[in-house]
């Protein structure tokens, strides 16, 4: 006799008293739940987040204004001088003056904030 015929006669019995499957669940009901509740994980922990990450940022462009200490994404530290409908320009030193697409505007400091961190009279906060 062959190992995979003694295999399988061993097999037998296990098939036999394993339990019959409930009638009950249609599989295309299931299938169709399992995927209605992984979006909706896949919302709540992704898109809702970045839905409101953006948010947070067109509100905090629409409000830039003279004056505003900003930080953008390409690391620039500056003032605002000028705000128009899509750019501003910014003064990063006395003679220095550069276009930036609103767009471009990662942080806007705080007013008791400064770029190195530090508060007005050069303490280390």
């Amino acid at each position: 006799m062959s190992p995979f015929a003694t295999l399988w006669t061993g097999l037998l019995p296990l098939a036999a008293d394993a339990p019959s499957p409930q009638p009950g669940g249609n599989p295309l009901v299931q299938s169709l739940l399992f995927i209605g509740v992984m979006f909706a994980i896949l919302y709540f922990l992704m898109i809702r987040p970045q839905r409101k990450r953006q948010r947070e940022h067109m509100d905090m462009i629409s409000n830039l204004k003279k004056g505003d200490k900003i930080i953008t994404r390409g690391g620039i530290h500056g003032v605002i001088t000028l705000v128009r409908d899509r750019e501003v320009i910014v003064k990063v030193d006395d003679d220095c003056r550069i276009t930036l697409s609103k767009t471009a505007v990662a942080v806007v400091l705080a007013p008791g904030e400064s770029e190195g961190g530090k508060d007005e009279k050069g303490e280390k906060s």
